[in-house]
């Protein structure tokens, strides 16, 4: 029989044809990967270089889903090894305000997937803003080291609060400031840095004071960190620097794929876009009012108790006490150089514990300290009193009972067959949505985790401005609905605009309204604050308040400045201030819509 060896020049042969097919092979992919890597880079630029103006599609629960690797090109921070992120140097971005009403949730999902995004009827008026990062990436004009002797320099450390998140370059609360004393000392030298960034805690605040703010040479530091410190991100800020370096292999190429390549990151997106189940707006009402993670931590974080949230505590960026210890340590870095110091709790939720730890340490060091959820909350109360007088209805929040307006009281019992009688232990809560000018059809909808209010399916539970069901006044354009509710219980809730039963049409801002219903109040009926369809009082999204919340707190830091020891000393050397400048916006505001 002949041998089945094969003469070993034979297998040689076949082993090095193999070899070199799969070199090829390999040769022609990584040609391919590389030509589809330019290509892709080519075509992002190119997309970024025709994009004016860029939508920021807020989605309620702020549930982006993937995110397109074509937006990279237009983001506005980038790694940084010691402070985690910064901005970007030189960056000029005009953006589109997008938190307002829309048709269905697409609409606002196709400004974020469409590769060159359109914008639909509901917002082709909606107003911009700009931002300008100088070479340090910082959202002001050049910093200049040297100092004047006639200088007096304030430093404004914080998060997107001072940054000026979602309004003009103009509006963010530390170039209000500089207005402010440009008007009021026009003799003075002030110079106003903002160096806030967006998405920065305590932790980045701290290391950016000792790299760069105290080079600066400020005579005040104003520092307002809280809102990312608090945030719910399952890992610690002060373990991320240097992270990279003791990563596995495999997961260290998988973290520098994501970084820089753009196929990778697109067959990834790709990916994710098949496998996404989005979530619909009944399951995010329905997992809020469940107290379940499927949620907005926005409003859940609003409505939670300091002891309730001690539970989430180890998973946030920054601990209570090395929250605690990173203001100490920035307060006491600033006072051994002669700076004065000015805290700032800059956030929405009141019932913060990360305030409380705030208020201890000014109490602590002496620091003055300005509460922006309380001065907001203030200002949102003169709003909401001001337009129930302004219509001639029930102010809120009152039990209709405990006046003397006969109209008010003919009013409820008029409504009252329809309404039905209050239980002794139940509240009865009327709901209060304000048209403004706004076009409603066929009428306005309430739709909330709860059988009241329809168990969070859109446009079945109606609204009335026929005088009936708790309306007050027929006609005045402020739709109304009664629903009685458990002491205790928290109501999430959100408002539509003539939509189809059923269906999520006519949406309202991507924000869940919500409150708890106060023991206190059973068996009476309370009215809800009138609220306006197509806007949160104060607020520009559900993190952030607005210019004119950012014209009080800068209003705040002036009068905390003239209290100042180092600033009152300036200040005497100048001619008295013009009470008509300092107080010309105070006075705007309760006459002003916002």
């Amino acid at each position: 029989m002949p041998s089945l060896r094969q003469p070993p020049a034979e297998r040689c042969s076949r082993l090095g044809g193999l070899v070199k097919s799969v070199v090829a092979s390999l040769v022609a992919l990584v040609v391919f990967l590389l030509m589809a890597e330019l290509g892709l880079r080519g075509i992002y630029a190119i997309r970024a270089s025709v994009i004016e103006r860029i939508a920021l599609p807020y989605m309620l629960g702020d549930l982006y889903g993937p995110v397109p690797p074509w937006w990279d090109n237009l983001r506005i921070l980038k790694p940084d090894e010691g402070l985690i992120w910064k901005g970007n140097s030189n960056v000029q971005r005009t953006y589109i305000d997008v938190f307002s009403p829309v048709e269905t949730e697409e609409e606002r999902r196709v400004q974020l997937r469409a590769f060159l995004p359109s914008r639909p009827d509901s917002l082709k008026n909606n107003p911009a803003w700009q931002i300008s990062l100088d070479s340090e990436g910082f959202r002001d004009q050049e910093f200049v080291d040297q100092k004047t002797s006639s200088a007096f320099r304030i430093i404004c450390l914080g998060d997107s609060w001072t940054f000026g998140a979602n309004v003009g370059q103009d509006q963010a609360y530390p170039q209000q400031l500089q207005r402010l004393l440009r008007q009021g000392f026009p003799q003075a030298n002030f110079r106003v840095l903002n160096m806030g960034v967006l998405g920065y805690s305590s932790y980045q605040g701290l290391e950016l004071l000792k790299r760069r703010a105290l080079d600066l040479n400020p005579d005040l530091l104003v520092i307002g960190y809280a809102i990312n410190d608090s945030s719910i991100a399952g890992f610690r800020d002060k373990d991320m620097p240097g992270y990279g370096k003791t990563m596995r292999w495999t997961k260290a190429l998988g973290s520098f794929l994501k970084k820089n390549s753009e196929t990778y990151k697109l067959l990834r997106y790709l990916a994710h876009t098949i496998t996404e189940r989005p979530k619909t707006m009944t399951d995010i009402l329905q997992g809020m009012a469940a107290s379940t993670a499927d949620g907005s931590e926005v409003l859940e974080r609003r409505m939670m108790e300091p002891s309730e949230y001690a539970q989430y505590e180890p998973w946030t960026r920054v601990s209570l006490v090395d929250y605690a210890q990173n203001l100490r340590a920035m307060i006491e870095l600033a006072q051994s150089r002669g700076v004065g110091v000015i805290l700032l709790y800059n956030e929405l939720w009141e019932s913060s514990p990360y305030r409380a730890a705030l208020e201890k340490v000014a109490q602590a060091t002496s620091v003055r300290l300005i509460d922006s959820s309380a001065l907001l909350a203030e200002a949102r109360r003169t709003i909401e009193h001001r337009l129930d007088r302004e219509l001639g209805l029930e102010p809120a929040v009152r039990p209709p009972m405990s006046g003397d307006g006969m109209a008010s009281r003919r009013s409820i019992e008029k409504n009252r067959d329809t309404r039905g009688e209050v239980g002794g232990h139940e509240v009865e809560v009327v709901f209060r949505v304000y048209s403004g000018h706004r076009r409603v059809p066929q009428g306005f909808f309430i739709a909330g985790a709860h059988s009241k209010l329809g168990d969070a399916v859109p446009n079945v539970i109606r609204m009335y401005d026929d005088g009936t069901h708790g309306d007050q006044q027929a006609g005045d354009h402020v739709w109304s609905y009664a629903a009685t509710f458990s002491p205790g219980t928290s109501v999430f809730y959100v408002y539509t605009n003539s939509g189809r039963e059923g269906a999520w049409e006519g949406l309202d801002v991507p924000h869940v309204r919500g409150f708890k219903v106060d023991a206190a109040d059973a068996g009476k009926t309370i009215y809800r604050p009138i609220e306006t369809f197509g806007e949160i009082y104060l607020q520009a999204d559900s993190w952030h308040t607005n210019a004119m919340g950012y014209e009080l707190i800068a209003q705040a830091v002036l009068q905390n400045l003239k209290r100042d020891e180092k600033g009152k000393a300036y200040l005497e050397r100048f001619k008295v201030e013009r009470p008509d400048a300092a107080m010309s916006a105070s006075k705007a505001v309760p006459g002003r819509r916002l």
